[in-house]
């Protein structure tokens, strides 16, 4: 087992946390990255592609967009916080990733009951699958700040600090990879 530590390490003067936070969100971007990349390929290499506001619902990637927003909004306030502050804005963060997906699978059964399934399309099907990725996401995110939840007051100061910072910066890249998500399935 590795022991958990809190100080910063003399080789990188980042904590293990960080470290390990960033070196994830590393991964996650070429994730993301391989993605976008295809996406990016397929829709120039297609001789018709659809504009994303003839077939999306952009009221829906919208309200999707400030309800994300909000939820990371609290779980950066939980990062400064402590005690019972970090708690309430750590469920305000729980309330809006679950919202979240309950309008993300809102809009998909709207979406699959019109007809508009994966295998209609290549732009649908990379809807699907970048939506679908990013809702996994705020799924892993939402277990995430509920462990976190839980740990405040069972465990250090530090630790809690720690793993609130991790959380933001998490939330962060989530965010930005919905914002782009938003512009170039909803916007385009």
């Amino acid at each position: 087992m590795i022991p958990y530590t809190t100080e910063r390490r003399a080789d990188t003067g980042a904590s293990n946390v960080t470290l390990g936070i960033w070196l994830f969100l590393a991964s996650e971007v070429m994730l993301f990255g391989a993605l976008f990349s295809s996406y990016a390929l397929l829709r120039v290499a297609a001789p018709d592609w659809p504009s994303g506001r003839d077939v999306l619902d952009f009221g829906s990637g919208l309200r999707n967009t400030v309800i994300l927003l909000f939820a990371t909004t609290f779980i950066w306030r939980a990062r400064r916080g402590a005690g019972a502050a970090a708690r309430s804005a750590l469920l305000a963060g729980i309330a809006g990733s679950v919202l979240f997906l309950i309008s993300k699978g809102w809009e998909w059964q709207h979406e699959l009951a019109a007809g508009l399934l994966p295998a209609t399309s290549t732009f649908l099907a990379t809807y699907y699958t970048l939506t679908g990725l990013h809702a996994a996401h705020v799924a892993g995110g939402l277990l995430a700040n509920i462990w976190a939840l839980v740990g405040i007051g069972r465990v250090s100061d530090d630790m809690t600090a720690g793993r609130m910072h991790a959380l933001a910066l998490y939330w962060a890249f989530v965010d930005v990879v919905w914002l782009v998500i938003f512009v170039v399935m909803y916007l385009s």
